[in-house]
């Protein structure tokens, strides 16, 4: 099972961020960056764009901690021509209230939303090295403690990146991938968890009719997806079922903005403010829920820029 957390970081629209507590419905949109961008003779900055962004709490400091990769757009200011692109890794202390820059890795990771991959306050992300269509696929990590990176080993058994989808998640406690092919909407696939410094296959998972992509997994090897439909529906290895759980995204076709978050009641003040009723649209699953132990929640929570 994931370590969960007791609060949930939202990244609205990539121009504000803010933290969430589902359970005093308190959020706190946090302040404008202060890192300063770079400048060049010449260049003018044309776009900022935020990616990447990881949540996670800091034990040794007591902190909640946001993390977001940056990537700076630059153009000629005469002819318009653009520049290669300029990459910063912000950090976001919640004790501080405040942000700062932390010195970017020479890799940009390939996840481009929030999702499950933080554990015991490391933050993982995947990255590929190498050219089209031949890239090899690697581990990026990001411990919140010690606010460093490091890189792990290439994962030879994934094959090219080209053909390959992969997704770091926590399993069981453990770091671990998922590989499933590019193509088709039947999918197959491998989870890979590590231990120590080697990869162990878990299980495969042979074909899903009707899928796009995994969202996480849930109790006995359970495994969350998403459908064709843009619909959350619920797999169970040990009798091949696929279960509707009656949650759409309300994503029309932009189901890679669609996470799993699994989290912890927790009373923890973010000295924010307090979700306007209006603003709240609660979804109860019907009979799917008896499944989870639970009843699950669908939120969609609405905000001004104000």
């Amino acid at each position: 099972m994931e370590t969960p957390t007791s609060l949930i970081s939202l990244n609205f629209q990539k121009k504000k961020v803010a933290i969430w507590n589902p359970s005093t419905r308190e959020f706190k949109i946090l302040p404008p960056s202060s890192v300063q961008r770079p400048t060049y003779p010449g260049l003018t900055c044309k776009h900022v764009f935020f990616d990447c962004g990881a949540f996670e709490f800091d034990f040794k400091t007591d902190d909640y901690k946001f993390i977001r990769f940056v990537t700076l757009c630059y153009v000629d200011s005469e002819c318009g021509i653009e520049s290669p692109e300029v990459s910063q890794v912000e950090l976001y202390s919640l004790k501080c209230d405040s942000w700062k820059e932390i010195p970017s890795p020479n890799y940009s990771p390939l996840d481009y939303c929030l999702s499950n991959n933080c554990l015991d306050g490391i933050c993982y992300w995947i990255i590929a090295t190498g050219n089209s269509p031949y890239e090899k696929v690697m581990i990026l990590s990001f411990d919140m403690a010690n606010e460093k990176f490091s890189v792990s080993p290439i994962l030879e058994f994934v094959g090219f990146f080209s053909k390959t989808n992969i997704n770091v998640l926590v399993f069981n406690g453990s770091v671990g991938v998922l590989v499933y092919p590019v193509e088709g909407i039947d999918k197959s696939f491998d989870l890979w968890v590590m231990n120590g410094e080697e990869w162990t296959k878990q299980f495969s998972i042979e074909s899903i009719p009707g899928v796009v992509d995994p969202l996480g997994f849930w109790k006995n090897n359970e495994l969350f997806l998403l459908n064709t439909n843009y619909e959350v529906v619920l797999f169970d290895p040990s009798t091949q079922e696929l279960k509707v759980l009656g949650i759409n995204s309300y994503l029309d076709h932009h189901r890679e903005y669609v996470s799993l978050f699994f989290y912890v009641e927790s009373l923890v003040s973010i000295s924010g403010i307090q979700e306007h009723k209006d603003h709240i649209i609660r979804q109860l699953v019907g009979d799917a829920s008896k499944n989870l132990n639970r009843n699950i929640d669908q939120v969609d929570t609405k905000y001004d820029d104000g």
